[in-house]
């Protein structure tokens, strides 16, 4: 259990997340979606210790999550540019081991790259690069920031499916932050819509449906529109228009 209790977290005296409380199941898989600026990533942040000025606890299975294994996918590679595909993977590896490292980079179609440098990759290349090194020390918890945005939509699937694909084999903990409806959909058990100012939960959707094995599946376009049917301003972090000031209201 992932257990993520934030009393205040502020940048410039001003509060971007207050009295925040969220519990993660042990190998559940969330997505997080809310407006841009409502503090997304920052609370990945905070939950992958990057961050430490806040008041508050993360805790991993009751322990402080400082001292637990973490995988992360950013948004772009972030692969150290003069180091090879292996040497890049070997520069986190826990183990130190060449054969696992080689094992994995081969389950992934990177067996010819191995020894290449980011530059000579592409961008769909590098992210399954960024994919290994996330999943090398076989973490109980990893928290991807819109790993998949910038990739065009045959790369985006392909790599959606190799992530669950080692999800299925190492059982971790998933946090999604994402503006797509349609991924979190596809992707995830429950998804949870934020609002900022401070940052807070209107929505937790339970997911039931699985799409693992077709991505692209017909009903998920159906929930899409049911969800903003039922919550046309839940992608702005409101459940309901308040007609009378012509502004947002939560309930």
């Amino acid at each position: 259990m992932l257990d993520i209790n934030i009393i205040h977290k502020e940048f410039e005296n001003f509060p971007i997340i207050k009295d925040f409380n969220l519990q993660v199941k042990t190998s559940e898989f969330i997505s997080i979606i809310g407006p841009s600026g409502c503090g997304k990533t920052t609370l990945l942040n905070i939950i992958s210790n990057l961050d430490k000025k806040y008041h508050g606890h993360i805790k991993l299975d009751s322990k402080d999550q400082i001292s637990s294994n973490i995988g992360f996918m950013f948004q772009d590679s972030r692969l150290i540019p003069w180091l090879s595909v292996f040497e890049n993977i070997m520069l986190v590896s826990l183990n130190k081991n060449v054969d696992d490292i080689i094992q994995a980079l081969c389950n992934i179609g990177l067996h010819d790259y191995i020894n290449s440098y980011p530059k000579e990759l592409s961008g769909g290349m590098q992210r399954r690069v960024a994919l290994v090194r996330a999943f090398i020390n076989k973490p109980k918890l990893i928290l991807l920031d819109e790993p998949f945005i910038s990739l065009d939509h045959p790369s985006a699937q392909a790599l959606r499916k190799d992530f669950l694909s080692m999800c299925k084999e190492y059982f971790p903990t998933v946090i999604l932050v994402t503006h797509d409806l349609e991924e979190a959909i596809s992707l995830s058990k429950r998804i949870i819509f934020l609002d900022s100012k401070p940052m807070k939960i209107v929505l937790d959707y339970k997911n039931n449906n699985d799409f693992s094995n077709n991505l692209n599946h017909e009903d998920i376009q159906n929930i899409k529109a049911e969800l903003l049917d039922e919550n046309p301003f839940i992608l702005s972090g409101k459940l309901k228009e308040n007609p009378a000031s012509n502004l947002f209201s939560i309930i």
